[in-house]
Order: structure tokens, then sequence, then C-alpha cells
């Protein structure tokens, strides 16, 4: 309730602001474009421009600045990254016209890039508008190794953020990436990509806090989203009506790759739909690695023909010698989760040995087969489950011997 209110007051701030009174000041990109013959068809140094004039809050006007581009207008920028902290106490850009990268990986330059769109230590930023942002991440698929392509937008070490209403088309790597940020929100969002792009994640969180993603359309070659935690851990996340398909699912993790202490608690997925998706509701975690993932519901979801609409893997790894360490999984819920699995295993609780998964509820599954007449079953080992009213039977085997054999799933 705590968060809804937040939100309401912000959206209302926001509004007010939109009228543009307060003596706020509105900028445009040709305010700064100083080519009057348009002849040079990168805008970067504009983009940068105009960024020092909203974030150093020249001028007159006393409540913030906006940067408005419309519908009309189509730049053309190389990598950016707009930095705070700024004087102004309250920036806004609206974007309902079309920015995009240059088309080959080439024409961004030599150095290595994280993000084309980056916003690093920005307060008080909002982001609105029915444009589009494109990459031309499909020239990047074929030619660039994963860990070498850049992402599409950063928030890195940002608070409170509004990003609403854009569309994303095809990015390098993951759309959107929130990065140790503390209170943002991002709804309305529409981010698409085929479905065989490689590593095309929608929004990626790590090390965050009080985030919420609403409202939204995740069509994409990998995560529709997916969560992490690293040292500092990510907590009080809120993942509320969005339509998910193609891709793999809303993931909690994965966790613990490397070793590392990764924690991720309090995270909420309501009113989801997965269409097609590889899994549906998802926590996936490393051998060796630490820390915890706790806390976590899943409530009011659809799947329609989703290969693994249910799955916990504390196995998720590469192969590799198995280690004693493993992140702890526990307080999960699974409710009022109904629609058709692609694949036998419609739930599958795969957890470790030593570490066990603890507290697993699960009430009012109705999960049918894709396929006329065919029975489901349910796969699990080392899991302590509460389940009622679930359609399909879950037994829990103490000692892998006693278990079932069924083949590795991803």
């Amino acid at each position: 309730m705590k968060c809804l209110k937040t939100l309401l007051s912000a959206i209302i701030i926001v509004s007010c602001h939109l009228e543009y009174g307060d003596g706020r000041r509105i900028l445009s990109i040709k305010d700064f474009i100083t080519d009057t013959n348009h002849a040079n068809v990168d805008y970067s140094q504009v983009f940068q421009k105009a960024w020092k004039g909203l974030c150093e809050g020249e001028g007159e006007g006393t409540g913030g600045s906006s940067l408005v581009i419309n519908e009309s207008e189509k730049y053309t920028i190389k990598p950016q990254l707009f930095e705070g902290p700024c004087v102004s106490s309250y920036i806004h850009i609206q974007i309902d016209g079309k920015i995009e990268a240059p088309k080959t990986p080439k024409q961004w330059g030599n150095k290595r890039i994280e993000s084309w769109l980056m916003f690093k230590n920005v307060e008080s930023l909002f982001i609105n508008g029915s444009g589009v942002l494109h990459p031309h991440g499909e020239t990047w698929w074929r030619s660039v190794g994963h860990s070498k392509r850049p992402r599409t937008l950063s928030f890195m070490q940002c608070t409170d953020i509004i990003y609403n209403g854009l569309t994303q088309y095809n990015s390098p790597r993951n759309h959107i990436s929130v990065d140790a940020c503390t209170n943002a929100t991002l709804s309305n969002l529409t981010l698409l990509a085929p479905k065989k792009s490689p590593n095309t994640d929608g929004i990626d969180i790590c090390l965050s806090h009080n985030i919420r993603i609403l409202d939204s359309s995740i069509q994409t070659g990998d995560d529709c989203i997916a969560i992490t935690g690293g040292r500092g851990g990510s907590s009080d996340i809120n993942i509320t009506r969005v339509a998910c398909g193609p891709g793999h699912g809303i993931s909690i993790g994965s966790l613990g790759k490397g070793g590392i202490d990764d924690t991720v608690e309090n995270v909420i997925v309501r009113s989801c739909s997965f269409w097609g998706t590889q899994n549906g509701a998802r926590i996936k975690t490393w051998h060796g690695g630490k820390g915890l993932a706790k806390y976590i519901l899943f409530e009011n979801i659809t799947v329609i023909d989703t290969k693994y609409p249910i799955i916990i893997n504390q196995h998720y790894s590469n192969g590799g010698n198995v280690k004693e360490n493993a992140v702890k999984v526990s307080d999960v819920t699974f409710r009022y989760i109904k629609g058709t699995s692609a694949s036998k295993i419609a739930i599958k609780l795969d957890c470790d040995e030593n570490q066990g998964c603890h507290n697993i509820v699960m009430e009012h599954i109705n999960i049918t087969s894709a396929k006329p007449g065919k029975k489901l079953r349910a796969y699990c080992k080392f899991a302590d489950v509460n389940a009622s009213f679930v359609n399909i039977d879950i037994n829990c085997g103490l000692y892998p011997q006693f278990l079932p054999l069924f083949p590795s799933l991803p």
C-alpha cells in the first residue's frame, strides 16, 4: 500500500509538471543544433548539449526543465552517457519521435561500450512519450559475441526514476538495465526482439530496491525480466500486468554464478501472462553460489503453451563439479496459476541435496497439457512443499535414488 501511494503521488506530480507550469523551461533538440542545413546526421554532440542544459538548469525557471522530442523528429546518435548529479531538482524528457543508433557496430566507435544510452547518478528523472528507441541490435547478433555487445538503455545509481510509454526494438543485448537504483517505476513499455535473438533480455534488475514494472509487453529472445542481487542485494520488486512471450519467462536469477553472494527478497509477480515462453515463473541458482532468494510470490499467472510453467532450479549451470554451497531458496508462493504446458513436466522443483528449498507453497494451480489428452507430471526433489488445490500430484523424495528419472532441464 505504501508503494502504491508513492506511485500515485508521483503520477499526480508528473501530471502537474506536464502542463509546463511552475516556471518550467521547455527545450527542444533544435535549440542546440548549430548546423542550420542539418547536414550532420550524427546528433551525439547536440544531445550532450541538451543534457547539459537540462542537468545544469541553465536559464530562467524554478520548476526544472523539459526536453521535448516531437513525433516528426528523428535523430541518429552514438552511445551517450547522461551523468549527474544535476543542479536541476527535476528533469523531464518527452520522446514522441524516434532515436536510433548507427546501423552497424563499426559505426558506434572502437571503444568497449556497456550501453547505448546510460543515465548515471541522476535523481528525479522522468522519461515518457510514445516514441521509439532503435539501436539496430540485429547487426550485432551475428557479428559480435554476447559479452561484447551493449545494452540499449541503462539506469545506474539513479534514484526516483519514472520511465513510461516508449517502444524499444532489437537491443544488441538486454533492452533495459536497472543497476544500483532506488525507487524506479517502468510502465507501459513495449520491448520487441525476435524469438531467436540471442541474450536479448527485456529488463534486468541488479542491486536495486523499490522497483516497479507495470503494464508492459515484453517479446524477446531471452528472459522477459531477470532479477539478481549481488552483495548489496535486490529487494521490494513489484511486477504487475506484464505480458511475456516469446522469451524465457520472468526469472529470479540466475543467482550465485562464480560463487558470488547474491540476495533477492520481497518480490511480487502478479497478474502476468506467458505466451509460448520457455519458462513461466522461474527461480534459478548456480552450484557453488551463496546468498538467498526468499519472500517471493507468483500470483494470478496465466501460462499458454509454456514449456516449463513453474520451475525452481538450484542446479542451473553448464556442467562442472557439484559443490557444497548453494543459494538458499525459501518462502516462495505460487498461487492461482492456470493455463497449458508445452512439456510433460509442468512443475519442476530441482533443489540442492545439501541446502534444499524450504517453505514452498502451491495453491490453486490448474495446469493442463497443450496437447489434449496428455497427462502432466511434477518433478520434485529436496523441496519442502505445502500444496493445496493443485491438479498435478507433487511428491518430493528425500533421496535421489528414490526419484523418477527425468532428463536434465535447462
